[in-house]
């Protein structure tokens, strides 16, 4: 008589490989590449930007929720006591 043996199926989301795998110093050095008016900071910062965009994005649709419009996000960051400030 045989076992039959059943493996979990416990798959991370795409997401979480995602933020792993991800380079943000290659995507920075590609923007840098692509526009050499940038210094290097501000094109670090644009390809941080991109990736946290694109994780919060995989993030939602894993979810089943829907994108947040642009105009909406601000609502959330300066939500606490009205002030304009994260600290």
């Amino acid at each position: 008589m045989s076992k039959i043996i059943k493996f979990p199926k416990r798959t991370k989301p795409y997401s979480d490989k995602f933020l792993r795998n991800v380079k943000p110093d290659v995507i920075g050095d590609f923007i840098r590449e692509a526009n050499p008016h940038f210094t290097i900071k501000a094109a670090d910062a644009m390809a941080l930007a991109i990736i946290y965009s694109t994780y919060l994005q995989l993030v939602f649709e894993e979810e089943g929720e829907n994108l947040v419009p642009l105009d909406d996000i601000e609502q959330y960051i300066w939500a606490a006591n009205d002030k304009k400030t994260l600290h």
